[in-house]
């Protein structure tokens, strides 16, 4: 099948933390499996959300976004687009009374805990039990095996992995590094039970038969995940079946990624020189306008015969050229 459907970005996510990169994707696979509502959990600044409603203004379906902290960029879409349902609550909340639609995209928080809650609640509450067609996030590194956590506190302590703040992550490395990836919170260790995006997609499958998943390998890794009973079934199989698991992206996402860990390994290390060179300059001002400073100088100019060997505006002026050269 030829895939014709094309949709057009104007603001495209340039460095691929959106799942917006993807909607010749999952907007043929919506209108292949006829839906007419969806929700999005996590939508931040709104950068999915705008697609979809260009998705949706064709279609015709309901949009939902689902945010307890929603961003100004996400807010104006309100008023740019006024079929846009906005609710101010956590997944759970709002899983829990909201009419399930046909399609969610999940895409909040990014730990085992949080999404296993999120599809329990979207299994039990769905109609008649059929789980509605999903789309996942971050199914590939770093957050595959690697719990993340918005805000840990809202993480029951008995589901919270051994955290830090401002952690880096590096590929092949399953702990954490100097300089990477930044995430302000996140697990110190990579792997293990109960920890990832995909550790929890991998056990609610465990349980729950008849559903397929098919794995996009670009920008973090996207999940698409549906019934197989559905009649539509086999035609969103084979709109993703070149793209799913498919070698070459995976190649590329690796470079991506790995291009993507270097630049912010670079700019943290700016920023440390920048800190350091601040703080060396802190200290020398202290002793430039310490007494002492003042009587060596004074005795330098006596030893010199009025040309001490450092003066305080010497040093002053070498302090104000290198502030000038930041």
């Amino acid at each position: 099948m030829q895939v014709t459907s094309y949709y057009h970005r104007t603001n495209p996510d340039e460095a691929g933390y959106s799942l917006g990169n993807l909607a010749e994707i999952w907007g043929p696979c919506f209108d292949a499996a006829g839906v007419r509502s969806v929700a999005e959990v996590g939508a931040e600044r709104g950068r999915l959300t705008q697609e979809l409603l260009r998705w949706a203004s064709e279609s015709g379906a309901r949009v939902t976004a689902i945010e307890p902290e929603p961003l100004d960029d996400l807010l104006e879409l309100l008023d740019e687009y006024p079929s846009l349902k906005l609710i101010e609550e956590t997944s759970h909340e709002a899983l829990a009374d909201m009419p399930i639609p046909d399609a969610v995209v999940l895409d909040g928080d990014h730990n085992y805990y949080t999404l296993s809650e999120e599809l329990r609640l979207l299994a039990e509450r769905s109609e008649e039990g059929r789980i509605p067609f999903l789309v996942f996030h971050d199914v590939g590194w770093p957050l595959a095996r690697r719990d993340q956590y918005a805000a840990p506190d809202r993480i029951p302590a008995e589901h919270r992995h051994e955290y830090g703040p401002d952690v880096k992550l590096v590929p092949g490395n399953s702990g954490v590094a100097e300089r990477g990836l930044p995430f302000e919170w996140a697990a110190l260790r990579e792997g293990g039970p109960r920890n990832g995006v995909f550790t929890a997609i991998e056990d609610f499958m465990g349980v729950h038969e008849g559903l397929r998943l098919a794995i996009i390998p670009l920008f973090f890794g996207c999940g698409l995940m549906w019934p197989e009973d559905q009649p539509w079934a086999d035609e969103v199989a084979e709109i993703v079946a070149p793209w799913d698991r498919n070698h070459v992206l995976e190649l590329a996402e690796k470079a991506r990624v790995i291009q993507l860990v270097q630049r912010h390994s670079r700019e943290q290390e700016i920023d440390e020189r920048f800190e350091a060179a601040g703080r060396l300059e802190e200290a020398v001002s202290r002793v430039v306008n310490s007494s002492a400073f003042v009587a060596s100088e004074w005795l330098s100019r006596l030893r010199r015969r009025g040309q001490p060997a450092f003066s305080r505006e010497e040093l002053r002026r070498l302090l104000d050229e290198s502030e000038s050269q930041r």
